[in-house]
């Protein structure tokens, strides 16, 4: 676990990100929940989306546990697999009513582009603060403005010489772009927050998302050291031209160095 923590002081140091990295690990039947987990019911009284879920552990530095029953949104439900199967049709009337969709062969087709876990595959979700984590993560997921995300995209870059996969569709960003098609993929990706996120979860207009699977954690911690060392770091290191541009015009007319 220690290794975990280590990681999350990394990579709050070297991103000086305002919210703490989180750990993401998906309970298989009988498996335990970590001691001091705080379900939804526990922490806000009622059920709640995985989104404000996902802000609870950032934020707060809580660990929150999530199966079905503490789950509200049904498109986190139905990337989970967790549903019944009635998302395969909820989803599409959900785009259409909300007009993420214009038309219902666009809703079906949209609804089948988005992330889902096989159904079953996982009874719990637990989310906790990377830096004082306790899970083992399955992924880690970052929150932090363009700037300190293009600093983990060039950690990736550094190892794979590609680009970094994102997929941007408005809607179920950090549950369905950001967590589940990570799982998926088992790549890092980049993922922009739906209005969910922003509506529910409180996320900011600057934030993107950065997750990464728990396999690259080692390869995104050296990337982002062997770059800060050639001087690409965060904050932004800005170059000044120091000379202004009228001071040939202030000797020109005797005021330089001061002189009436």
């Amino acid at each position: 676990m220690e290794r975990w923590r280590k990681l999350g002081s990394r990579l709050e140091e070297f991103l000086r990100i305002s919210t703490f990295p989180v750990a993401v690990r998906l309970l298989e039947k009988g498996e335990e929940v970590p001691e001091k987990a705080r379900l939804p019911v526990q922490e806000a009284g009622e059920p709640m989306a995985l989104c404000q879920g996902i802000t609870f552990t950032r934020r707060r530095g809580l660990t929150m546990c999530f199966d079905r029953d503490q789950s509200t949104c049904p498109l986190a439900i139905s990337a989970l697999g967790w549903d019944e199967g009635e998302g395969l049709d909820f989803l599409p009337a959900f785009l259409l009513a909300m007009n993420y969709a214009r038309d219902e062969e666009s809703a079906r087709r949209k609804a089948r582009g988005m992330a889902r876990l096989e159904r079953g595959r996982f009874e719990r979700l637990v989310l906790s603060p990377l830096a004082r984590t306790r899970v083992e993560p399955h992924l880690v997921m970052v929150f932090g403005n363009p700037a300190q995300v293009m600093r983990l995209v060039q950690a990736v870059s550094r190892w794979t010489g590609e680009r970094v996969a994102a997929g941007f569709g408005g809607i179920g960003g950090s549950c369905n772009e950001g967590l589940v098609r990570t799982l998926l993929e088992d790549q890092p990706r980049v993922a922009l927050p739906g209005n969910g996120d922003r509506v529910f979860a409180a996320t900011q207009d600057d934030e993107l998302l950065f997750c990464f699977p728990a396999s690259w954690a080692d390869r995104v911690e050296e990337g982002l050291e062997a770059t800060s060392r050639r001087g690409i770091r965060y904050p932004i290191p800005t170059f000044l031209d120091y000379r202004l541009p009228f001071v040939d015009l202030m000797a020109k007319y005797g005021h330089a160095g001061g002189e009436g």
